[in-house]
């Protein structure tokens, strides 16, 4: 059993920027890329394995190996019908469309889909870098419907001011947008269902208005949630900074040489988010730095991080 490193699958939608290629290194055909997906089984972009005996396969193939899947993927995933996570890197050089995503149950039944539910970490951002999450105070159901069908929803949204560090969760109903100038790890559901608000009157690749989703979002949308933020600068290594009932992230901080341990139950997630370092298994040392993405097997065992680096590590 060894760590496995991913080639991520690329996308080259109208708002990215040229981070994901210079600042990330990755090696990306697109001068200009929106998303790395980084750990993905997802149809729309497979990740594909870089080492190791399944080096070549896509991840979604490994997945499917029942009789390596406990192993790997631990005991939860035992009887799962698909992985159940989607790791990216986004690159937002100019702004994402307002958009939501469904529930599990509105998925589930208008689109044979599951719902998405995500957080975002800043990894970069621009001086006065803002997200939207959510709507302001005290705007009513009523009000959106008008709004959106008015195009005119940008009065009522949240705007939210963040920079590096900050962790921003985003349930399935919540109005959202990240914003130019933003660099961002998303952790979220193995889903790619998104229901496009508005678009800043832009168009598409084609010269044309990308389709919007109007009243799928208006059927979506909980006006109720509000946004749950906080800065993850000055807490302790190994501190949980999201649980939902989908995943769990912990932020990992190192400084010189530290112990961990593989969980049966459960893959474990790595992305570098700062920084730069080892990843050491047995006698096996594997340099890893920012950008970089791997999964714990679940039956891998002791291994050690070597460095000064930063790291998320989501699982189930």
């Amino acid at each position: 059993m060894e760590p496995i490193f991913l080639e991520p699958a690329y996308k080259d939608y109208i708002w990215g920027g040229t981070r994901i290629k210079y600042s990330l290194n990755k090696q990306t055909p697109y001068e200009k890329t929106a998303e790395s997906w980084e750990v993905s089984t997802n149809p729309d972009g497979k990740s594909i394995i870089k080492n190791g005996m399944y080096k070549g396969e896509t991840l979604y193939d490994l997945f499917e190996y029942k009789d390596v899947r406990k192993d790997i993927f631990g005991t939860k995933t035992a009887d799962m019908d698909k992985f159940p996570l989607l790791v990216k890197f986004i690159d937002a050089e100019s702004n994402l469309s307002v958009q939501v995503h469904p529930n599990d149950k509105y998925a589930r039944r208008y689109e044979n889909s599951d719902g998405k539910t995500e957080m975002w970490y800043i990894m970069d951002a621009g001086e006065n870098a803002k997200i939207i999450c959510g709507l302001k105070d005290n705007v009513t159901s009523r009000q959106v419907e008008e709004a959106i069908n008015f195009d005119n929803i940008e009065p009522l949204l949240n705007y939210v001011d963040v920079k590096p560090g900050d962790v921003i969760y985003i349930p399935s109903g919540t109005i959202h947008a990240i914003l130019g100038n933003t660099l961002i790890c998303e952790i979220q559901q193995n889903s790619n269902l998104t229901y496009r608000v508005y678009d800043w009157g832009r168009v598409g690749k084609d010269g044309k208005p990308r389709e919007l989703h109007k009243q799928k979002a208006i059927d979506v949308i909980d006006c109720s949630l509000k946004p749950q933020i906080k800065n993850t600068d000055n807490l302790e290594s190994n501190s949980n900074i999201i649980s939902s009932d989908y995943f769990k992230t912990d932020k990992i901080i190192t400084k010189g040489l530290e112990n961990y341990i593989s969980n049966v139950e459960t893959f474990y997630i790595m992305n570098v988010v700062k920084g730069f370092g080892k990843l050491i298994v047995g006698n096996k040392e594997y340099e890893i730095k920012y950008g970089d993405s791997f999964i714990i097997p679940a039956t891998l065992g002791e291994f050690q991080l070597q460095g000064n680096m930063e790291l998320l590590k989501s699982y189930i």
